[in-house]
């Protein structure tokens, strides 16, 4: 049984995703030079960039839980206005588990990454 994509909710996840990509990748790219050159102001102005990252990271999820959309499959077929049927949303259910695992695995190396380039950036004098 395929459901209908409400057209709001799609336009909404789709701008939603863009902003939290754009807010993502600036929280990650001006830590560094905020913190070397605003020191302390420049912690509490990135801290301020990345709650309002969080905020819409958050926003995104419940608009994915509303949906019932996990995989990247379904995520790129909600987007594009689509629904998957039966047999796809089976397979889909069934990929969860190491796609969890492995968004773990990745989220553990890009926090190494930033923080390794954190303490070398703070290390210099």
């Amino acid at each position: 049984m395929k459901r209908e994509i409400n057209k709001e909710e799609l336009e909404k996840f789709n701008y939603l995703g863009k902003l939290f990509a754009v807010l993502f990748i600036c929280s990650i790219a001006v830590f560094v030079p905020l913190v070397v050159f605003l020191k302390s102001y420049g912690i509490i102005i990135w801290a301020i960039l990345y709650l309002i990252t969080l905020i819409i990271a958050f926003r995104v999820e419940k608009l994915k839980k509303n949906n019932d959309i996990h995989t990247y499959k379904e995520i790129v077929a909600f987007s594009e206005g689509k629904t998957l049927d039966e047999i796809q949303k089976q397979q889909e259910i069934g990929k969860r588990p190491y796609q969890t695992a492995l968004k773990f695995i990745a989220g553990a190396c890009v926090g190494a990454v930033i923080a390794a380039i954190a303490i070398m950036a703070l290390s210099v004098k």
